[in-house]
């Protein structure tokens, strides 16, 4: 099979380059002082960057915050396209819900989802900035909830849409809570999780096709 992706030539390579230097910058800026304290000087420093070399790539923290919430949010369409062909759609969503929290324990993220939680709701700006990102996932699981009522697997009652939300409210809720009380015992939370999610979609006895 012949390999399709685009060559990236050397001056393109060092822009995502610096890019992505600027973004870890900020990342780790953010997690330590939070969005409304730091400021772009901050970033430059921890980036090792002038002002005007950063402001070439991003003209504010408005922008840098945009780039963050893309860049964390680009490959969940990807990683969640599988549970539209899933043959049980109800496990493929509590393993997609498991994923999400445990890759952002792994990864260091949970600090960051805090901060950006804390000023969606005090910043209309970057609210507009999650809600257009949180778009395209949230459509796709309306999607997958609706193919799992369609195959008798998911109570047919539910509003789609207002299920994707109860979902996503209800593993952002542990994201947040394992912040505030740490790890320990997130395999107990796991378990209820599971429980939960389970009960909540269940279909009725005998809707099963």
């Amino acid at each position: 099979m012949n390999d399709m992706s685009p060559v990236i030539g050397p001056r393109a390579r060092r822009q995502q380059d610096q890019r992505r230097r600027i973004l870890d910058a900020a990342v780790t800026c953010f997690a330590q002082g939070g969005f409304h304290a730091t400021g772009m000087q901050a970033i430059c420093a921890e980036a090792g960057m002038s002002p005007g070399a950063l402001y070439r790539y991003f003209p504010s923290k408005e922008a840098i915050i945009e780039a963050i919430v893309e860049r964390d949010r680009a490959e969940a369409p990807a990683m969640l396209a599988p549970l539209l062909e899933a043959d049980d759609v109800v496990g493929a969503l509590v393993q997609a819900g498991r994923d999400f929290l445990t890759g952002n324990l792994q990864t260091g993220g949970m600090p960051i989802f805090i901060e950006l939680c804390a000023e969606a709701a005090r910043n209309p700006q970057v609210n507009a900035i999650t809600q257009r990102c949180e778009g395209e996932i949230h459509d796709l699981l309306v999607r997958v909830i609706q193919r799992g009522q369609t195959l008798g697997q998911v109570d047919p009652a539910l509003d789609a849409a207002a299920a994707v939300r109860l979902l996503s409210s209800l593993a952002d809720g542990l994201l947040l809570r394992m912040g505030l009380e740490g790890i320990a015992g997130v395999d107990d939370l796991l378990v209820m999780f599971e429980r939960a999610v389970r009960s909540f979609l269940a279909a009725p006895a005998g809707a099963l096709r």
